[in-house]
C-alpha cells in the first residue's frame, strides 16, 4: 500500500513538471534584438518626444500591417503567420500607427502576443486592425486604451468569412468604399487573456467562425525559435504550416544585443502621435512599459544607453539588398488595395494645395477689387458727350 501510495505521489510530481515546462512564460525582449533584425528592411527614427520607431522599406502603396499573411488557430488564440520577412517580430511585438507624413511606423513593445490586432464581426463579416501605441495590456484587464482612441475604417481589413481562414486571405480583402458600410454596421472586439505567463488573443469565438466559415479548423501548436533564419524560410503563402513559431531571443542574443552599435536618425518632421497619451505604468518597470521611448528607461548596462544616444541626422546603413521580394505573394495574388487607398495617403497634401489655391485666389480678388475702388475705369463719350451704349445701365461709383 506505502509502495503505491508513493508511486502516485512521484507520477503527479512528474506531470506537474512536465505541465510546468509546456506553460513555460515567454521570455521579454530587448531593443538591441529588434534593431538588429530590422535594420534591413526599414530605418529607425527619432520623433518628438525622444520616441524612437520603425518604418518598413518597400511596401506597396495602400499598404496595412496584417495583411500579407494567414491566421492560424493555436494554442494561445489567434497567430498571425506573416508571409513578410519582418513580420515575425512587429506583428508579434509592440504597436503600429500611421501617421500623416511619415505613413506606418512601429513602436517597440517587449511582450510576445499571438498578434496584436482589434477587431470587429458581424454576420458576413470578419475584420481587424493593428493595435496602436495607446493600447495597453494588462492581465487584470486585458487590452485598455490609456486616450480616447479609434482606429480609422481605411486602417481594417474585412473579408467574409470562408476565406478567413485561407492562406491567400490577401486576395479578398473587401474595397475601401465596402469598408465603410461593413465598418460601421459591426461588432468591436479585442478579448486578450493572460495564462501561466503568455498572452492570450482569443479575438472572436473560434466555434462562431467555424460555423460561419463552414470548416473544421484544427488548433496548431506554438514553437518557440532562437534562430531568425527559419522565419526566412518558404514566405511565400503556399505551404500549410503545422507548427506556429514564436521568436523568443536567447540570453546569448539578449546580451550581444546590448554591444550593438545602435544609429537612429532624427525625423525631419513632427509626429501626429500624441506621445503624452502613451502609458507608464507604475511599478518595477517603470519606463520600460512604454512602447519605444527609452529615455525613461532604465539601462541594463552604460555601454547601451551611450549607444542608443548616439543618434545621427544621417541614416543607419541598411541592407536593402537583403530585402527579398519572394517573400511577397506575386502581382496576381495581391489583393488590389493600391489603387482604392492611393487616393486616401495624397489627401493630406492635395487639400494642402487647394487651401492655398483658394488663398491665392481671395488675394487676387481682394486687391482687385481694392484697385477698382481707386482707380475705376473711365467711361468712353461719343462727340456728342453721351456715353457709349454698352455702359448704359451701369452706374459707376466715384
Amino acid at each position: 500500500m506505502k509502495k503505491l501510495f508513493f508511486i502516485i505521489i512521484l507520477l503527479a510530481f512528474v506531470l506537474s513538471n512536465n505541465s510546468e515546462i509546456k506553460a513555460q512564460p515567454y521570455q521579454r525582449a530587448e531593443f538591441g534584438v529588434f534593431y538588429s533584425a530590422l535594420a534591413p528592411y526599414g530605418t529607425w527614427i527619432e520623433i518628438n518626444g525622444g520616441l524612437t520607431v520603425w518604418r518598413p522599406y518597400n511596401v506597396r502603396a495602400g499598404w496595412i500591417p496584417y495583411t500579407v499573411g494567414q491566421w492560424i488557430w493555436t494554442a494561445d488564440g489567434w497567430y498571425w503567420n506573416s508571409y513578410e520577412p519582418f513580420g515575425y517580430i512587429v506583428f508579434h511585438y509592440g504597436r503600429w500607427y500611421y501617421d500623416d507624413y511619415y505613413g506606418w511606423i512601429w513602436t517597440p513593445d517587449y511582450n510576445w502576443a499571438p498578434a496584436w490586432v482589434q477587431w470587429r464581426y458581424d454576420n458576413n463579416y470578419i475584420g481587424w486592425a493593428p493595435l496602436p501605441p495607446y493600447a495597453r495590456f494588462s492581465p487584470n484587464v486585458g487590452i485598455y486604451f490609456s486616450i480616447n482612441f479609434f482606429t480609422p475604417y481605411r486602417y481594417w481589413s474585412f473579408v467574409r468569412y470562408r476565406y478567413f481562414y485561407n492562406p491567400h486571405v490577401y486576395n479578398y480583402y473587401e474595397p475601401l468604399k465596402i469598408k465603410y458600410r461593413i465598418f460601421f454596421r459591426t461588432h468591436y472586439r479585442t478579448n486578450y487573456g493572460y495564462f501561466n505567463g503568455r498572452i492570450i488573443n482569443r479575438g472572436v469565438n473560434i466555434d462562431y467562425i467555424s460555423q460561419k466559415s463552414g470548416r473544421r479548423i484544427i488548433e496548431r501548436k506554438i514553437e518557440r525559435v532562437h534562430n531568425t533564419r527559419r522565419f526566412l524560410r518558404n514566405r511565400n503563402g503556399n505551404r500549410s504550416i503545422n507548427v506556429a513559431r514564436a521568436f523568443i531571443p536567447s540570453r546569448k542574443q539578449i546580451v550581444r544585443s546590448e554591444r550593438t552599435n545602435i544609429v537612429v536618425r532624427r525625423g525631419k518632421r513632427r509626429s501626429t502621435m500624441d506621445v503624452s497619451g502613451l502609458k507608464i505604468n507604475s511599478g518595477r518597470n517603470a519606463g520600460r512599459s512604454i512602447p519605444g521611448i527609452l529615455r525613461n528607461d532604465r539601462p541594463r548596462n552604460d555601454r547601451a544607453q551611450r549607444d542608443f544616444n548616439r543618434i545621427g541626422n544621417n541614416s543607419a546603413k541598411s541592407n536593402r539588398s537583403g530585402f527579398n521580394r519572394e517573400f511577397y505573394p506575386q502581382r496576381n495574388n495581391r489583393p488590389d488595395i493600391g489603387r482604392n487607398n492611393k487616393r486616401i495617403e495624397k489627401t493630406v497634401p492635395n487639400e494642402r494645395k487647394q487651401i492655398h489655391s483658394r488663398q491665392n485666389e481671395f488675394q487676387r480678388n481682394r486687391e482687385g477689387r481694392k484697385n477698382f475702388r481707386n482707380n475705376p475705369p473711365r467711361m468712353k463719350r461719343d462727340s456728342k458727350g453721351n456715353r457709349n451704349d454698352r455702359n448704359r445701365g451701369h452706374r459707376i461709383r466715384r
